[in-house]
């Protein structure tokens, strides 16, 4: 069988739709989005997801290919104000960051780790493999984010 070979860039936004079925079903009526720019206009977020129409938790997913990428992104993912952050792999080998990365150093929370399958007709699924802890989010962060969803679009959400 002839399987064609995909560029990171491709990977990584194949890895983003599976992050959005995944969260979609995991969720409580979420609005989804891909490249958000959070927590300000300067940084992005390869999957943000906001809870119960917006006024939930906040999930914040970092797409990776490979284990050295998804090292450095676990960093970059303490500092960003989230109730749930994870780091979703795709092409980890068979390796995962140490779990003592995963923690903050004196707070509350733990980076979830995401890995993907190909199931049935290419299709590409993200699965738990260390499921993540909740962090601590203050008022301001929740004011910040119902400004964020009053304003940008979502990629995916459902309309009632």
């Amino acid at each position: 069988m002839y399987k064609s070979v995909l560029s990171p860039a491709l990977l990584q936004a194949r890895g983003k739709n599976a992050v959005a079925e995944f969260l979609a079903r995991r969720l409580i009526v979420p609005k989804i989005f891909f490249d958000a720019p959070w927590p300000a206009k300067s940084a992005r977020v390869d999957v943000l997801a906001v809870d119960r129409a917006g006024a939930g938790d906040i999930h914040v997913v970092d797409v990776r290919v490979g284990i050295f990428a998804a090292r450095d992104s676990v960093t970059q993912l303490m500092q960003l104000p989230a109730h749930y952050k994870y780091v979703a792999i795709l092409s980890p080998g068979n390796k995962l960051p140490r779990e003592q990365l995963l923690y903050p150093a004196n707070d509350l929370g733990r980076v979830g780790i995401l890995l993907f399958e190909e199931e049935e007709h290419d299709q590409l699924v993200a699965r738990i493999e260390i499921a993540p802890e909740r962090f601590r989010v203050g008022p301001d962060v929740i004011r910040q984010i119902d400004r964020f969803t009053a304003k940008q679009h979502a990629d995916r959400e459902i309309r009632v």
